[in-house]
């Protein structure tokens, strides 16, 4: 469409976008966007079990088909999709050469990552009692896991759900699911609440080829964001968006 940029999202940006979907609580809501969806989406909506699944799948769907529009110019209806290997959503018309995006959902929230020639991958949870420490053992590294264990109860909890999101978001980021030992990547906490990542020689990558970031999105939703790096090197700054408007939220990704 004449008008659209090429590239909506400037060069060392990236785009985290959030939708609240509670809003598919009403079913004047969850119709009319199913309205928009393809056949096979609406079929993917229908096999989920309970309505918390179904409200989180079809806020991925509204959030990515808001922001695509938004950024092409065209309809959020008119937009084509097809699933990956992996299960993932690439959006097949209109043609964006360049475009990445990572979708996530968690109870409540539905989030995005969208960038423009760098990889990118995104990871959300609601932060809710676990037996943490249980849980770590099973793919956190040795060192993680003797921090977690000097840790009092919440912030123990907090941290566990920062190193998982990191671990999702990366291997999103990569495009291979969970086929890494994860017990070989290694999270240190940076100074301002972000992280930095080092890798075991299984993982067969450059921890300095990505960026990480942590956001809290509310005061109970934690996100973690991996961004490739410019070949240049430094950070992409990322901006949020309230997608259920399209209002830019002031926060700080901590790195």
């Amino acid at each position: 469409m004449p008008g659209v940029p090429t590239h909506p999202i400037a060069s060392g940006t990236a785009h985290l976008w959030f939708f609240d979907t509670k809003a598919f609580r009403e079913p004047s809501a969850t119709d009319r966007w199913l309205a928009r969806l393809e056949d096979h989406e609406r079929r993917r909506y229908a096999a989920y079990g309970t309505p918390a699944a179904r409200r989180e799948y079809l806020g991925t769907r509204a959030l990515a088909r808001t922001v695509l529009a938004r950024y092409s110019g065209r309809p959020a209806e008119c937009l084509r999709f097809r699933t990956d290997h992996l299960g993932r959503p690439e959006m097949t018309s209109p043609s964006m050469p360049g475009l990445f995006f990572s979708l996530a959902k968690t109870r409540e929230l539905a989030v995005g990552l969208f960038a423009f020639d760098h990889a990118v991958g995104v990871d959300v949870e609601l932060v809710a009692p676990i037996d943490a420490f249980e849980m770590a053992g099973h793919f956190f590294s040795g060192e993680e896991l003797s921090e977690l264990s000097r840790l009092d109860e919440d912030a123990r909890l907090s941290r566990f759900y920062g190193l998982w999101t990191l671990r999702e978001a990366y291997l999103k980021a990569r495009g291979i699911g969970l086929a890494l030992p994860l017990d070989q990547l290694v999270f240190r906490p940076t100074p301002s609440g972000g992280a930095r990542a080092e890798f075991g020689p299984a993982i067969r990558d450059d921890p300095a080829r990505w960026q990480f970031g942590l956001t809290w999105l509310t005061n109970r939703h934690l996100a973690a964001t991996c961004i490739r790096r410019p070949s240049s090197g430094g950070t992409t700054q990322i901006s949020h968006f309230d997608a259920r408007g399209t209002d830019r939220i002031d926060m700080k990704v901590r790195h």
